[in-house]
């Protein structure tokens, strides 16, 4: 197994950026409000899951359990951030999004790659 680092800098830089903006005090609440929290959920991991899966070089199964694997510690990471700002609140149902969000974008990632060219049998 081998990084991308490119991949990698960008998935942290993104994880950086969307937990310093969680800390602002009301900036998560307006977005969630505005948005809905769950959709925020799915958006942010499912992003996160594309950068982690383009940043490990592994056979493919490897390769998707170690996209989940991340993104999974990277969720409880963010949600255990949330459990120490007074105005946020950890979720187990969020964290159960991002994981979810992670194994389905992984595996339609995983398959993409390995389906046959449609327009081959034209």
């Amino acid at each position: 197994m081998s990084v991308r680092p490119l991949w990698l800098g960008a998935l942290v830089l993104f994880f950086l950026a969307m937990v310093i903006g969680g800390a602002v005090p009301g900036e998560a609440e307006q977005l969630s409000a505005r948005f809905g929290d769950k959709l925020l959920h799915v958006l942010a991991y499912g992003f996160m899951t594309m950068l982690g899966f383009a940043a490990v070089n592994a056979p493919p199964l490897h390769r998707t359990a170690i996209t989940v694997g991340g993104i999974a510690l990277l969720g409880l990471a963010d949600e255990a951030i949330q459990s120490f700002l007074p105005y946020r609140n950890a979720s187990l149902i969020d964290w159960c999004f991002d994981i979810g969000t992670a194994a389905t974008v992984s595996l339609l990632l995983l398959r993409a790659r390995f389906s046959p060219d449609l327009d081959s049998h034209a």
